[in-house]
């Protein structure tokens, strides 16, 4: 029965292809754009290195795509159709419906993770001996960004709406974790608010494993703070979560 429901999932996963293919291929495309405009750019002092960031903005971006956009809306449509509902009444079970659902994302992730991996070692812009603690720092905060999934799906009625949240969020804490943008550009005021962001902190302990990168906290602090709100976030979820339109929660 389990195998059967993760094809489910699986196959609920990809049903729209815009989305999909959007969370698989949009960490890549910026990859490559950011790549593509450092190796265009002169060789001078002073030049910004894009190998310091663009790691770090390619796993957030492949963690944030899966968390946010391809889990918020296809659970609320699920909720919505009455199809999570019926799937919690049978023999299967509320657990295991979660956790095949969760499965389908973390493989997900993690195909995304050990094709930027290669490419990081690749470019030099991560070290071999650093890949396994890099591999659990994206877990990490995969967690933290499921959570929020999680809530937005539980929560909102409309498939398009939790999507387009869930896009929304992930945008917003991309520029303002300093990897799109450097905090250091913003106003002093702003940029020391930001920096206390659970979604900075993920930003920075990423950083913490590339060649070169200067984080803003200790990896220690960023570990604590992304880990809590991971925590926190999954509860919420849990709590708030509703199997249908009726307002049942788990």
């Amino acid at each position: 029965m389990t195998k059967e429901l993760t094809q489910l999932h699986a196959r609920e996963l990809v049903r729209d292809a815009r989305y999909f293919w959007f969370a698989l291929f949009f960490p890549f495309f910026m990859l490559g754009t950011f790549l593509g405009v450092g190796a265009l750019m002169p060789d001078e002092p002073g030049t910004p290195d894009f190998t310091e960031t663009v790691i770090p903005l390619a796993i957030f971006l492949a963690v944030t795509s899966t968390a946010l956009t391809v889990t918020a809306g296809p659970l609320a449509g699920m909720r919505s159709s009455g199809l999570l509902r019926l799937l919690s009444t049978t023999p299967v079970g509320r657990r295991q419906l979660v956790l095949t659902h969760l499965t389908t994302r973390v493989v997900m992730v993690v195909v995304q993770l050990a094709l930027l991996m290669v490419i990081a070692v690749a470019i030099g812009s991560v070290e071999l001996s650093s890949l396994p603690l890099l591999f659990g720092i994206t877990l990490l905060g995969m967690a933290m960004f499921l959570g929020i999934g999680y809530i937005l799906g539980g929560l909102l009625s409309s498939p398009d709406m939790a999507t387009h949240i869930g896009t929304f969020i992930q945008l917003g804490t991309l520029f303002l974790s300093g990897l799109a943008i450097p905090l250091w550009l913003l106003p002093e005021g702003l940029a020391n608010v930001l920096e206390l962001l659970p979604t900075t902190f993920f930003a920075d302990l990423l950083a913490t494993q590339v060649t070169g990168a200067e984080p803003i906290h200790p990896a220690w602090l960023s570990a604590v703070v992304v880990a809590a709100s991971a925590v926190v976030a999954i509860a919420v979820a849990m709590v708030s979560f509703r199997w249908d339109q009726g307002g049942e929660s788990a």
